[in-house]
């Protein structure tokens, strides 16, 4: 079982009854209708009921409990982030050197960047946290507006790479 303090991806989902539901309301309890909406709901009067049938995605479930709103695991604190890249047009399957590290760091809010005082380190251009990952420019997402570290393909998992060599 997971433990809600980990920056760990789980599944979350969306509310039952809740408008992304797809059986509605909760049925009164004595209808013929209830036994079949509570075997796709699941929760607790503490908590919330979920709806099996709608998902929201991958969230981290300590950020989650951290902020007080659902956090996508895409935006957790905590995990490792590529640092967006810029893919040539056309896209190709090529390996694409990017930095991955923790977003404190990508941001340059790591201690690693600041004296004791606080004052930041003149020419620091990096931690040594960030590491380089290859990854692949066709299979990995391109960075957008709403999300500056999209979800990447590492060069080694490149489904053409792998159907190439096969080939040969």
């Amino acid at each position: 079982m997971t433990d809600l303090h980990d920056h760990e991806p789980i599944p979350f989902f969306w509310e039952a009854g809740g408008d992304k539901c797809p059986h509605g309301p909760e049925p009164d309890r004595n209808s013929p209708e209830a036994e079949a909406w509570w075997e796709r709901h699941s929760g607790s009067p503490q908590d919330v009921y979920i709806c099996l049938d709608a998902p929201a995605g991958a969230c981290c479930p300590a950020c989650t409990e951290e902020h007080g709103a659902t956090v996508s695991w895409a935006f957790c604190q905590n995990r490792q982030h590529a640092r967006a890249f810029q893919p040539s047009r056309p896209r190709q399957h090529q390996p694409v050197t990017v930095d991955v590290a923790g977003l404190e760091c990508l941001e340059r809010e790591c201690e690693e960047y600041f004296t004791d005082d606080g004052d930041e380190i003149p020419g620091k251009t990096t931690c040594s946290h960030v590491q380089e990952l290859e990854i692949c420019g066709g299979c990995s997402d391109e960075p957008t507006a709403s999300n500056e570290f999209p979800a990447v393909v590492a060069w080694a998992d490149c489904a053409e790479r792998k159907t190439e060599a096969v080939q040969r």
